[in-house]
């Protein structure tokens, strides 16, 4: 539900009082022979048999999450919620608390026996990953030897005297993976998706958002940023560096770098170019030494995301001092390592994220070395963890409810009236074509570098060469469609629209979201409703820009086109209406694809459990909440959530997610199944007059 293709393409990824009702609503007509299991056993235990009193927890829901002084109808997610929230709050160690939370912080202690236990092993992949962990935990070494491992690196970013050193500079820290002043990658080519590119955008900047730099209500945290760069740059007795220099540049960088939404233009990212005409735009770099600095060759096209950034290259080069630059490189090479730097760096690089974020107290050195194992050697981790958590059922029963989903998405194409039959031709083709990825991946990469149990800050260094390299090598070389994007412990799920693939990891199908002991309503409204709206993804605004091999082409009719934009429109149009915090509402257009694909994955979850359950003997009620209600609960106890004022306002700047509170709130609202569910009156908040929808 989160992530990036590039520097163009999110990879689009999920992060009043009750009166229950004995009535249901009528089933979906039935699907055509084969094309959805209605075998109710496949992914949960058989229901409870007639005349046995059932419980929520019985089905898999959590009867203390629920607060029953809440109108369904007026205030579901205070309803579903209600009880999680009063009963929840957010850790110090963290700037937003949610289920996700949950499973990661339980994750998070599986994994970091996974690593202790290896730290004792002599086998070579598994002692890899043991002296990893080991050497981040040993402070000691890192207070001794960190700077010493860091000085090539900060020589060459405050050595800049000229053209030549700048370049040494920049190359020096884009190998890193240090995308100062413009960012680098590859990927598949967005009209040829079985090659991959290289892309180039804007990049450089140490806030979270261009909109940081530009816009008054983030006045203090610009001031708290140009703080944080002067600290740093003391620490590393680099005091004739000025931070002042360094944000200097960054307003500049912000100043051509496109806000969200314009990001979200697919079309508008999508420059193709070639080095030659690339030398031309930007005539103070020398693009062929750079290539052969950094160590690979780019494909022959190169595609560039913000034209007018690099446009403006020449005219920073020519009004920034050598010594500017300097001050601008080095504060980014000791932030993007400051974790594996001495503990004064560490404790500044924190002290600036409790601005951004509100967050109160640094995490406990164990559980951010758990973070920088995997985030260096991911996959060997994750193997260990697919093999001692994920048991094969899991994975076939998750598998099984992929299938169901995508196959009542089929039949709900069939029941767009909006939709001409030439158009629904293509996205039936498109949704045959995609392919489902659950657990973890079928092959797992290796990592060819050494880690050494006394040189955690060598290890970072090593690691991110390793990792830009192989990512930026795959330049002009055939796509490898069934690489993941995630590890198999990673509590999220994604949809790729170059490849037209979506991945579901092994670490989000626990409760609340899915569980093989929890009941069908309960695992459709939790699970169900993470894959439908990764399967809507291809079909969102910017999904609906690819077909189905994963290329950037219209298969749309001119009308057909026309009534989707007007649907997604209703869309932003709505949730633009929805007020965060005071005086802070959601951005309808930065999180048009996500708002989208909650819709309809809900609406997908909802046939999936409804096609199921079709052929049940009987409905059972649990607590005095029908089974259509169960679904919405475990909708909305999927997505309990509670962030601080900070991370609030960062994440309606940077998020393409809506809150989770309105995510809740604007997928359900626009539900009649809801509201018949619930016996929602006309005009009440979760049945409004002007309702949406797109699929």
């Amino acid at each position: 539900m989160r992530g990036r293709l590039a520097a163009l393409l999110l990879v689009v990824a999920c992060t009043g009082k009750a009166v229950p009702l004995v009535t249901t609503t009528p089933a979906p007509s039935s699907p055509d022979a084969g094309s959805a299991t209605s075998d109710a056993s496949m992914s949960s235990p058989a229901p409870p048999p007639a005349g046995v009193k059932v419980s929520l927890a019985d089905v898999g829901l959590e009867a203390s999450s629920i607060d029953r002084s809440a109108d369904a109808c007026v205030d579901f997610y205070q309803l579903a919620c209600g009880g999680w929230l009063a009963s929840n709050s957010i850790p110090a160690d963290q700037a937003r608390w949610d289920r996700f939370s949950e499973i990661e912080e339980k994750t998070k202690v599986d994994l970091r026996t996974i690593l202790e236990d290896a730290a004792r092993s002599q086998e070579p992949s598994t002692k890899k990953i043991g002296d990893a962990f080991a050497a981040c935990m040993d402070e000691g070494a890192i207070e001794a030897n960190a700077m010493k491992a860091m000085k090539a690196v900060l020589d060459t970013t405050r050595g800049v005297k000229d053209a030549r050193t700048w370049t040494t500079a920049l190359v020096e820290l884009h190998k890193l993976g240090v995308f100062v002043v413009f960012d680098v990658s590859a990927a598949a080519d967005l009209k040829d998706s079985t090659t991959n590119v290289t892309y180039l955008d804007a990049g450089g900047l140490g806030l979270p958002d261009r909109d940081y730099y530009v816009l008054p209500e983030f006045a203090d945290k610009l001031a708290a940023y140009r703080a944080h760069v002067g600290k740093m740059l003391l620490l590393a007795g680099a005091d004739k560096l000025k931070a002042d220099d360094v944000v200097a540049i960054e307003v500049a960088l912000a100043g051509v770098t496109k806000t969200g939404v314009e990001r979200r233009d697919v079309n508008a990212a999508y420059n193709p170019t070639e080095l030659k005409a690339l030398g031309k735009q930007a005539r103070s770099i020398d693009w062929t030494a750079y290539w052969k600095a950094v160590g690979y060759a780019p494909s022959k096209k190169l595609v560039v995301g913000t034209p007018r950034f690099f446009g403006a290259l020449d005219g920073w080069r020519a009004k920034f001092t050598p010594a500017q630059w300097s001050a601008y490189f080095t504060a980014h090479a000791l932030d993007a390592f400051a974790s594996a730097l001495p503990k004064a760096f560490d404790e500044e690089a924190f002290a600036l994220a409790k601005v951004l974020t509100g967050v109160e107290q640094q995490q406990e050195r164990g559980k951010r070395c758990v973070d920088a194992t995997t985030g260096m050697l991911g996959e060997l981790v994750g193997k260990r963890y697919a093999d001692q958590h994920f048991p094969p059922a899991a994975r076939q029963a998750a598998e099984q409810l992929v299938d169901t989903i995508i196959a009542v998405t089929g039949e709900q194409l069939d029941q767009l009236a909006w939709m001409t039959p030439e158009t629904r031709t293509h996205a039936h083709a498109k949704l045959a074509k995609l392919v489902r990825m659950v657990g973890f991946p079928d092959a797992w990469k290796t990592y060819d570098f050494d880690i050494k149990r006394d040189d955690f800050t060598g290890n970072a260094l090593r690691a991110g060469a390793f990792e830009t390299r192989r990512r930026l090598a795959r330049s002009g070389k055939p796509v490898d469609r069934g690489e993941w994007q995630m590890n198999s412990f990673t509590v999220n799920a994604y949809y790729e629209p170059t490849a037209n693939n979506t991945a579901l990891p092994a670490g989000i199908l626990l409760p609340p979201f899915f569980g093989p002991d929890r009941q069908i309503a309960a695992n459709l409204g939790g699970i169900g409703m993470v894959i439908g709206h990764e399967l809507t993804h291809g079909f969102d605004d910017q999904g609906a820009l690819f077909d189905g091999d994963g290329n950037l082409v219209n298969w749309w009719s001119t009308a057909d086109k026309a009534a989707f934009e007007a649907k997604a429109a209703c869309v932003a149009d709505q949730y633009a209406t929805f007020e965060a915090a005071p005086k802070q509402y959601v951005n309808g257009k930065l999180t048009l694809g996500e708002n989208i694909a909650d819709l309809g994955g809900v609406k997908m979850a909802w046939n999936a459990y409804r096609t199921l359950r079709k052929a049940a003997d009987q409905r059972y009620v649990a607590d005095g909440y029908t089974e259509d209600q169960q679904f919405f609960l475990a909708v909305g106890q999927a997505w309990c959530s509670k962030a601080r004022p900070a991370e609030t306002q960062r994440r309606l700047t940077v998020d393409v997610h809506a809150p989770a509170k309105f995510r809740i709130y604007g997928a359900l609202r626009n539900m009649p199944e809801f509201a018949t569910a619930f016996g929602c009156a006309a005009g009440t908040p979760m049945r409004p007059a002007r309702s949406c929808a797109v699929w």
